[in-house]
């Protein structure tokens, strides 16, 4: 089977994830920006990762726009974002944001953490955490909000490495299944 890992992040979380799940599985690794739509049909399987930005799945317009042509395809889908993985509301929160119910059912999720590094963000997106630190009302978590963390890391991708493995084994051509 031939797959394809795609992705779109902000600030290079989502890239690391993408790049180390291309190296396990020996694929393709692409930018969704940079990847040429018409070459989609050629893959039987796509992983895709995006970032979270402000609620909102980064890869959602491209996902949106390309849904019929991935419509007939086995989808994987990796959530990179700031808010832990155990906050399973939230996180599926920002899926329902920003995909379409059809989009949500032929998906499998994999919440995979990022990080956030003050001095690597842009001017605005400073501006607006540190507004969003001034609204909130639990100092601890005002802290945390502007506190430098990273918990990105290759063995986090390892359950969905497990996952497509098992598909692609599972469905590989020109094996016969008794």
């Amino acid at each position: 089977m031939k797959g394809l890992v795609i992705y779109k992040g902000k600030y290079g979380a989502t890239k690391q994830y993408a790049m180390w799940i291309g190296q396990e599985l020996q694929l393709p690794v692409a930018s969704a920006d940079r990847f040429p739509v018409d070459e989609l049909s050629r893959y039987d399987y796509f992983i895709l990762g995006s970032s979270v930005y402000i609620g909102k799945l980064e890869i959602r317009k491209w996902l949106k726009k390309n849904f019929n042509i991935l419509l007939s395809k086995k989808i994987f889908f990796f959530q990179v974002a700031a808010s832990p993985v155990g906050q399973i509301e939230k996180r599926e929160s920002y899926n329902k944001a920003s995909l379409s119910s059809d989009i949500l059912k032929r998906i499998k999720v994999y919440y995979l953490p990022g990080r956030m590094i003050m001095r690597n963000l842009s001017a605005w997106d400073r501006f607006m955490l540190k507004m969003g630190a001034r609204l909130t009302k639990d100092p601890v978590e005002k802290k945390k909000m502007l506190t430098d963390f990273n918990d990105v890391k290759k063995e986090n991708i390892m359950p969905l490495v497990k996952s497509v493995r098992s598909f692609t084994n599972i469905y590989e051509p020109g094996l016969v299944y008794l």
